[in-house]
């Protein structure tokens, strides 16, 4: 998206005016209507915008129907280059680039507000990441972190966007009505009852996050408009975001949030006590001279030995047994 995703292929595209861009637009919606039975829409913008650096073009596609874009994209089109990235693929048409979005019949709804008036769903987003939770095109998530703080688990909370937006406290009545310019969005976006303006610079952003909106024209413009209009809205959020949790799950009954994050804390509890039982330092004080490659593969091997059987025999057997195997598997 953005309208530079094939210029590493030294291929430029050109802005196209309003008119020019919804005539290209119905040109390959009907394409894709006639030779894929699809049905597409372009991503909404406000209604003055008067010229378009890409068309982005959503695509109901059915979880049965599978689709070489690349192929198809080359032999209907003809374009000088195409890239994929993160499931999006970008080629020249017209001198315009064109990005298309393939997106599952079930995540319809949610995938064609989300996209909608740019930036508006990455300015929401950052308001979502303050309570823990994610949200995108697919929906609305609680990001369950295991205790190495990384990700390890999305637990879908909704993707009905008048809940969502209630939730984040944006008026989707409002939405509803559309926007006639930028600025509109971004008055939008303010108005959200939780709207901090510092969480939207560029120093407090986390460096995936930075990097990415540096790319981000819309994004600067939002951040001009706040600077330039004196705009310093402040809300205290919580810094454990673990507070957060009874409110989410009291919101959102359906998705058991309280149950699942405790199922997932005890399978997290027993990968740990497999892990303190069994680990490469045991293995390194039975075979001291094993280290490294060599150490992981034996590692590897005698789990494979196990298979779906290994944390639960590395449980209940005593550690005599255990190395026993061990030296039996490592030696044959």
């Amino acid at each position: 998206m953005g309208g530079k995703a094939l210029n590493k292929y030294g291929v430029f595209t050109e802005r196209k005016n309003t008119n020019e861009f919804y005539i290209i637009a119905q040109d390959i919606q009907f394409r894709l209507g006639m030779e894929l039975n699809l049905t597409s829409a372009t991503v909404t913008c406000y209604r003055t915008k008067a010229d378009h650096g890409d068309l982005d073009l959503l695509i109901s596609v059915d979880k049965d129907i599978q689709i070489n874009w690349k192929n198809y994209i080359q032999g209907a089109f003809k374009p000088q280059a195409i890239n994929s990235n993160g499931g999006v693929y970008s080629f020249d048409y017209h001198g315009f680039q064109v990005d298309f979005i393939p997106i599952p019949k079930q995540k319809w709804e949610t995938a064609l507000v989300y996209f909608s008036y740019d930036p508006l769903g990455n300015i929401m987003g950052k308001t979502y990441h303050k309570f823990g939770l994610s949200y995108g095109w697919e929906g609305l998530f609680y990001k369950y972190r295991n205790p190495h703080g990384t990700n390890s688990e999305d637990i879908l909370l909704t993707n009905d966007v008048r809940r969502i937006f209630a939730f984040g406290g944006y008026d989707y009545d409002r939405y509803l009505k559309g926007f006639d310019t930028l600025e509109e969005i971004f008055k939008f976006c303010i108005d959200g009852k939780y709207f901090d303006s510092e969480m939207f610079k560029m120093e407090n952003l986390k460096s995936l996050d930075k990097k990415r909106n540096r790319k981000r024209g819309s994004y600067h413009l939002f951040l001009n408009y706040i600077k330039d209009n004196g705009i310093n809205t402040k809300f205290i959020f919580d810094e454990n975001k673990d507070n957060y949790i009874e409110t989410i799950d009291r919101c959102f009954p359906g998705a058991m949030l309280v149950d699942k994050i405790c199922l997932f804390k005890q399978k997290d509890a027993y990968a740990k006590a497999v892990a303190d039982k069994f680990n490469g330092e045991i293995v390194m004080e039975w075979l001291p001279d094993l280290k490294g490659k060599e150490l992981g593969q034996a590692i590897g091997k005698f789990k494979s030995y196990w298979g779906e059987d290994f944390d639960s025999y590395i449980m209940v057997m005593p550690m005599e047994d255990i190395k026993k195997c061990f030296m039996k598997v490592y030696n044959g």
